[in-house]
């Protein structure tokens, strides 16, 4: 944190990026990468340090580890998939198709622009969904691995010294919700019990690994997969609009109680099966 914030507010400074709240989605990767790429260099240092080993954070870079990340993030992939089939199905929302844009009001018409008749528009054209995925899909295991290691791996060891098990799960899942925070302000409050609820899930298959965070980083690479695979694809448009207490508030799913049951359902199947 010492190195990264400072990396990333000369980011926003040289690529004149507006620190007001909330971060525009825009915006949100630039500022974050300087954080990320700094992380590992600091787990090394404090691995050094203490004299520990990755696998003590729950990093093991062997087959079964691998296997268990495959497994969760299918889980989470294919949880999402359910959830956004059963908002299609009732009509909430729309399939459409890659690249496809919600319906806008028609440009007014009351004053035209001479240049319109002489500069001949062209939008540019949308990657194809292959290269997008090929895109979203290494970003969205970096930014799991990241904060994996970081709140299920350092700050569980660390406060896990210090705090009863319990006290200790709260607390990191409680750091893990408001962290987000630091991106959408206040603005993302409404997600905070979503967010403890998320984290505690990946505390608990941490806990199902046998100390490993293959089937944390799994779940939680899953879920950033899917979410912002649909959202770069553009492959939901608007439907009649379900109720807000179902499905959330516009971009913070973790408001609404369908989301919410899926980290539930995901957590008792974590629990049952781990």
């Amino acid at each position: 944190m010492a190195l990264g914030i400072p990396v990333g507010l000369l980011v926003a400074r040289v690529g004149q990026i507006p620190l007001t709240y909330p971060v525009a989605p825009q915006h949100k990767l630039p500022l974050l990468l300087p954080l990320y790429l700094v992380a590992p260099a600091a787990v090394e240092v404090h691995r050094r340090l203490t004299a520990s080993r990755w696998s003590d954070y729950g990093i093991a870079w062997d087959r079964p580890f691998f296997a268990i990340a495959i497994a969760g993030f299918a889980i989470a992939l294919g949880g999402v998939v359910l959830l956004t089939l059963l908002q299609v199905g009732l009509g909430w929302r729309k399939w459409q198709a890659p690249g496809g844009q919600s319906p806008q009001a028609p440009p007014s018409r009351s004053a035209p622009n001479p240049d319109d008749a002489e500069i001949p528009r062209q939008d540019a054209p949308n990657p194809a969904p292959g290269v997008v995925l090929l895109a979203v899909l290494p970003l969205a295991l970096f930014v799991g691995w990241i904060e994996e290691l970081v709140f299920r791996g350092v700050l569980v060891n660390g406060l896990g010294q210090a705090l009863p098990i319990g006290a200790m799960a709260i607390a990191v899942s409680l750091i893990f919700a408001v962290s987000h925070l630091v991106w959408d302000g206040p603005a993302g409050a409404p997600q905070l019990p979503g967010l403890t609820i998320m984290g505690a899930v990946l505390l608990l298959a941490r806990w199902a690994g046998g100390g490993s965070l293959g089937l944390a980083w799994g779940l939680h690479a899953g879920w950033v997969f899917a979410i912002a695979a649909i959202d770069a694809l553009a492959l939901l448009g608007p439907g009649q609009g379900g109720p807000v207490w179902l499905v959330g508030l516009v971009d913070q799913p973790l408001t609404g109680l369908l989301p919410l049951g899926l980290l539930l359902l995901t957590g008792a199947g974590v629990w049952v099966f781990g």
